[in-house]
Formats: structure tokens, C-alpha cells, sequence
């Protein structure tokens, strides 16, 4: 079973982060969903597709382009950490990277396979700041927190 654009763009994106992160960084956690951080080990970056903006290719055209929005939330352990990451983060996205077309394996359903087919490339950034919360009684997964939100097209 094929996936849809939308699921290869947010696999691809969380697959090359999790790539860059463990080729660079040591004990790093990369996962999908928001609630799972708050079971993982610090530090975790969490990914995941945002809104899909379509925009038409032209008028009278019914075909669109799609700009995928990918939210990046960084749990840190420590002040240096965050802004550490989150540079480092940033820097991969920038020269854009490898889209893969992916698809479940007959009769192994759990078993991804990925065949590249393009590149997505940051369209523009929505957002890169630090999470601040008051420092009473903040929850430890919470307490250096940032977050990256981008548009991602795909070519």
C-alpha cells in the first residue's frame, strides 16, 4: 500500500532529521508524536506535519501545489542544549533534502520501503523561538523547550 504525498513528506522529513541528528549528536530521541515526549528519555525532538497549504498553479487550473508545514518541537535539558539544537536543526533544513515515496511491505505490513522520488525544500520558515514557561513549576520536559515550524515544497 502506497502512501499519500502528504505522510511521504512528514516520513522523508522526520527520516533526514533523525539521520542528521544521530550522525552528529549522541542520546538524541527522534519521534512522531507530541504526546510520546513527554514518555521519552530527554532530550527528544518531535516532528510531525502541520497544515497542508494547496495553492493552484494557475487561474483556471484545478492542479495544485502543496506547501507542507512541519512543526519541530525541541525538549532539551539544558539552555545551551536547545539553542544548540535548534541551530543545528536549522542549518540541516536549509539546503533542503531527499524526498522518498513510501509504501508498506506485503505481508510485513510494519515494514516500511522507500524509493526516492525528489527533493523538498524549506519554503519559508513560520517560526524559531524558545518556549518559555514560568520557572515555578515547570514540568522538566518543559523547561528548555523550543520550537521550528517551516513550509516544505516539494520538487
Amino acid at each position: 500500500m502506497y502512501f499519500q504525498e502528504a505522510r511521504c513528506v512528514e516520513l522523508s522529513t522526520i527520516d533526514y532529521i533523525e539521520t542528521q541528528i544521530n550522525a552528529s549528536w549522541n542520546n538524541i530521541t527522534t519521534i512522531k508524536s507530541f504526546t510520546d515526549a513527554y514518555k521519552s528519555i530527554l532530550p527528544v525532538v518531535c516532528i510531525g506535519l502541520g497544515p497542508v497549504d494547496p495553492n493552484t498553479k494557475e487561474i483556471g487550473n484545478t492542479s495544485t501545489i502543496e506547501d507542507y508545514t512541519i512543526n519541530i518541537d525541541i525538549f532539551a535539558t539544558s539552555m545551551a542544549q536547545r539553542v544548540d539544537l535548534a541551530t543545528f536543526i536549522l542549518n540541516q533544513l536549509k539546503p533542503g533534502f531527499v524526498y522518498y515515496d513510501y509504501s508498506q511491505t506485503s505481508g510485513a505490513p510494519e515494514t516500511l520501503t522507500k524509493v526516492a522520488n525528489g527533493r523538498l525544500r524549506v519554503r519559508r520558515f513560520l517560526g524559531n523561538y524558545p518556549v518559555n514557561f514560568s520557572d515555578t513549576g515547570v514540568d522538566r520536559y518543559d523547561k528548555y523547550r523550543w520550537y521550528i515550524s517551516c513550509q516544505l515544497r516539494r520538487s
